[in-house]
């Protein structure tokens, strides 16, 4: 059970939890969490605040919700159009940008889940669950699968640490324009979504086929 939730009958308990799950959805896609109220949620969801409270203690007991959702977004999304099949005749350079462009695409279709989730991971992080370390595994799997496809274009001398800056570089590049595009870092592109896909996808590209510096290999 998730912390700050309260037992009820498991049939009203569901459905409370799941009118509250989708208005708490529709009220992120335009409002920040933190701004939210828990008399809002009872109206967006149509429910009585004190029916509300009788399910969730505080605002914060949504947090591991908004964790469940996004996870379940990531996972249906992998299992389906997230799913890309690379043709290592197509190059490193389209490979990537294809990568890029799935990954773009789903954070611009669940960014206002990931916004909170980004945040809270860590002023909450107790709240947060201990099972991410699956998701980072996975990411860096995929990652190791890509130099290792790549390799006569992978320049970096060892793979495994191309791996590593391959899978943090594709989880962090989009997330200042994705997650804040008007604040900081992010209100600095004036690129389409295309341009931006395809100027990642190249700042990538270039790391990963430029090679060691001379320093580490004085022998080339």
């Amino acid at each position: 059970m998730s912390q700050g939730t309260k037992p009820a009958s498991q049939a009203r308990s569901r459905a409370t939890r799941d009118k509250l799950v989708a208005a708490l959805e529709r009220l992120l896609r335009t409002r920040a969490f933190d701004s939210l109220t828990m008399a809002e949620l009872a109206t967006e969801a149509g429910l009585a605040v004190g029916t509300v409270y009788r399910r969730f203690e505080n605002k914060d007991a949504f947090i591991p919700v908004i964790f469940e959702l996004y996870r379940a977004r990531l996972d249906a999304y992998m299992a389906a159009e997230g799913r890309i099949e690379l043709d290592p005749g197509q190059g490193l350079r389209a490979a990537l940008r294809q990568i890029m462009g799935s990954a773009w695409g789903f954070l611009r279709e669940h960014g206002h889940l990931l916004q909170a989730a980004h945040l809270y991971a860590r002023l909450r992080p107790d709240l947060v669950g201990d099972d991410w370390q699956a998701y980072i595994d996975a990411s860096l799997a995929s990652a190791r699968q890509v130099i290792d496809l790549f390799a006569d274009e992978v320049r970096m001398g060892d793979p495994e640490t191309a791996a590593q800056m391959l899978a943090y570089l594709l989880n962090t590049l989009p997330l200042e324009r994705g997650l804040y595009p008007e604040d900081g870092a992010g209100a600095l592109i004036r690129l389409s979504d295309d341009q931006f896909v395809a100027a990642m996808a190249d700042t990538i590209y270039g790391y990963l086929v430029t090679g060691p510096d001379s320093d580490e290999n004085p022998n080339p």
